[in-house]
């Protein structure tokens, strides 16, 4: 009665001060039926706010994107269009001037300037090729502003796979509409050419309010997700195929089972296993993830090595929560953050494997806190995977990251070796106050009976 009271009084003082934590931060909405209208709107809210920042910290004074009609780009979305030459022109104070050389926007008010005289083929009989024409007039344009520092759509350091994870954006402009951006512009502007790829990351990277209301409101939709397939497990009978998401367990000696194995897993009592599950649409997305204990035959409760092992994950969670900052390099925080965690008696860990030579009194810990949201960009990532350029990114205000880590807790009396296996994928945001949860991250290891 003590223990239930207590569990009780927890969540209560929790959902507390969650809803507190949603009203000082203002991270409630309704997902609208309009998504267009929404993504109007971030789109502006984007220009305005995101964009001045991204083009001062990289030294660009004009970034060209260029998007070919038969290709898809990576910021159709962001530039509300699939063809086009867009140009973003920074006079060093105030707001950016936009312009759109296209006939294909979603929005025209999002621009200063639209272009549309010579961009459609019919006017334009005698040009040779129909590429071409996307180019009338941005000499003139380019002349008129005389940047110094112009900024392209190709990669000169990154790579696609440096770019993304489950959507990979693509590296650019192909090298015939890098030569026709060269012949318009002349010899002049040609030299001051550069690539835009770091602002490119930077701007995907940037986040503003509406963005985050749909954070949260899909995190909810993730949470009953999970609670709808850890409520489908039957002892005995449900395999992990049986459950939709990300689903796997790691035994006592550290081999991973997952639902995609050829093999397929029956849950029984003792296992300890996890599911990622998400939600979103083509604007954001959300992950959760959540993890379950199955009792054994006699057992009433958790056995106290599974509740150990949720103790010290809330011990890293808290970590992690009081050190994660804006302003701060990914690679800044990750350093950080190991030194915390050997402070506090933890083995930090760079792989999500257990290392059998660690100290063996001593929980292991995996991180691997990477950027969420529409593009499957996974910079900045506080971690130790991926390429460097994505921990030298800093950390923007409004970060929308997954908070992930792995614990590998040793039992000793199980062998050597022998351990235990928890993960979380929770969603968070980097505000001025700090981490913040806009919907609730895992509130505890479910027991199935």
């Amino acid at each position: 009665m003590k223990i239930l009271l207590t569990v009780v009084c927890v969540i209560i003082f929790y959902q507390g001060n969650y809803v507190q934590q949603q009203e000082n931060t203002g991270l409630s909405a309704i997902i609208p039926d309009d998504l267009v209208e929404l993504q109007n709107r971030i789109r502006q809210e984007k220009f305005d706010k995101i964009l001045p920042r991204a083009m001062r910290d990289n030294n660009i004074d004009m970034w060209i994107h260029i998007m070919r009609p038969w290709t898809p780009d990576p910021l159709r979305f962001e530039l509300g269009a699939s063809e086009g030459v867009f140009i973003f022109t920074d006079y060093g104070v105030g707001r950016i001037e936009r312009a759109a050389f296209s006939t294909d926007l979603q929005d025209p008010n999002a621009y200063d300037i639209v272009i549309e005289e010579g961009m459609d083929r019919e006017s334009q009989p005698e040009t040779p090729l129909e590429m071409d024409i996307r180019f009338v007039g941005i000499n003139k344009f380019v002349s008129e502003r005389d940047p110094k520092r112009i900024g392209v759509n190709y990669m000169d350091d990154l790579a696609v796979a440096s770019s993304s994870e489950a959507n990979p954006l693509t590296d650019g402009i192909s090298y015939k509409d890098y030569n026709l951006l060269i012949e318009t512009i002349g010899g002049k502007y040609a030299r001051q050419i550069r690539s835009a790829e770091y602002l490119i990351m930077d701007y995907l990277a940037g986040r503003v309010m509406d963005e985050i209301k749909l954070y949260e409101q899909f995190g909810v939709i993730a949470a009953d997700n999970l609670d709808r397939e850890f409520g489908k497990v039957v002892k005995g009978v449900t395999k992990l195929s049986d459950l939709d998401g990300n689903v796997f367990l790691r035994v006592p000696d550290g081999r991973e089972i997952h639902a995609d194995d050829p093999e397929p897993y029956v849950l029984k009592g003792g296992d300890l296993f996890t599911i990622l599950n998400g939600a979103g649409n083509r604007i954001f997305h959300s992950d959760l993830g959540g993890n379950a204990y199955v009792l054994k035959e006699g057992e009433t409760e958790a056995p106290p090595e599974i509740q150990e092992i949720w103790k010290h994950a809330m011990v890293i969670r808290k970590i992690l929560q009081e050190n994660i900052k804006a302003d701060r390099t990914a690679g800044e925080t990750l350093e950080l953050l190991i030194r915390k965690i050997g402070k506090a008696g933890y083995f930090y860990n760079p792989i999500d494997r257990y290392d059998k030579n660690a100290d063996p009194q001593k929980t292991q810990i995996h991180l691997d806190c990477h950027a969420i949201s529409r593009s499957g960009l996974v910079g900045p990532r506080i971690s130790p995977l991926g390429p460097d350029w994505v921990r030298n990114m800093n950390i923007p205000l409004l970060h929308t990251f997954t908070f992930e880590y792995m614990v590998h807790m040793p039992v000793p009396k199980w062998g050597k070796g022998k351990h235990l296996y928890i993960a979380f994928h929770d969603g968070a945001v980097v505000t001025d106050k700090g981490v913040v949860f806009p919907y609730p991250p895992d509130q505890g290891i479910r027991i199935i009976h």
